[in-house]
């Protein structure tokens, strides 16, 4: 049987959409590369042409999916600009919504702690996609006495271990309460004065409506 010229190459593809799927999904060590492989519809023995190892996939995984972080995302996001960017993004970044569906979300609330344990290729290419993700938001920071690169880093810090958290527990309202909470500090990193924005004061309303309702 005669293959196209490109066969190779999108079988790759396949192979990285696949594994990027289910590390997402069940994180590095809970998925092997016959998983992987089945998922892409191949036999696991056409692995190793591809990659030297799970390591070197994981690692170039992290570089495709870190690169196009999450589509959603960058569609409500188009067409924003400055601090209306930021907030869209923070709002979005830590809802409901992004916390329950983790596949289509961005991937740095999941693969962040498997990248702690990985080796330097892996990390240096979740480094690299880290600072353009910083580098972008840094952009889009108002004037303040606190450098913009020193908030975008808080502000990342903030999402990501936010929405880790509101999908570790399972108390459904402590989970729609740490976003709510994370959602108005982000947006206070944000903040070029000490006022309160309107989008914190309407966090602020919501909190005590459910207290209230206790």
């Amino acid at each position: 049987m005669r293959y196209p010229s490109d066969y190779k190459k999108q079988t790759r593809k396949k192979i990285l959409a696949a594994a990027g799927n289910l590390f997402r999904e069940k994180g590095y060590n809970g998925v092997g590369v016959d998983a992987i492989m089945a998922e892409a519809g191949l036999t696991a023995g056409g692995f190793y042409s591809h990659f030297d190892s799970k390591e070197a996939l994981f690692s170039e995984v992290i570089k495709n999916v870190l690169s196009n972080r999450s589509s959603s995302l960058s569609t409500i996001l188009e067409g924003k600009e400055g601090e209306h960017w930021l907030k869209s993004l923070i709002k979005n970044y830590l809802s409901q919504f992004h916390r329950d569906n983790v596949i289509d979300g961005c991937p740095l609330p999941i693969l962040t702690p498997d990248v702690t344990r990985s080796c330097n290729e892996t990390r240096d290419n979740y480094e690299e996609c880290l600072k353009v993700f910083l580098s972008e938001i840094s952009k889009k920071m108002p004037e303040a006495l606190v450098p913009a690169e020193e908030r975008a880093i808080a502000l990342v810090s903030q999402l990501i271990g936010g929405l880790m958290l509101a999908r570790a527990v399972k108390d459904k309202e402590l989970s729609n309460q740490i976003l709510l909470s994370c959602q108005k500090a982000a947006l206070n990193i944000c903040q070029n004065s000490n006022q309160k924005s309107k989008e914190v004061q309407e966090i602020q309303k919501s909190q005590n409506s459910s207290k209230s309702q206790e």
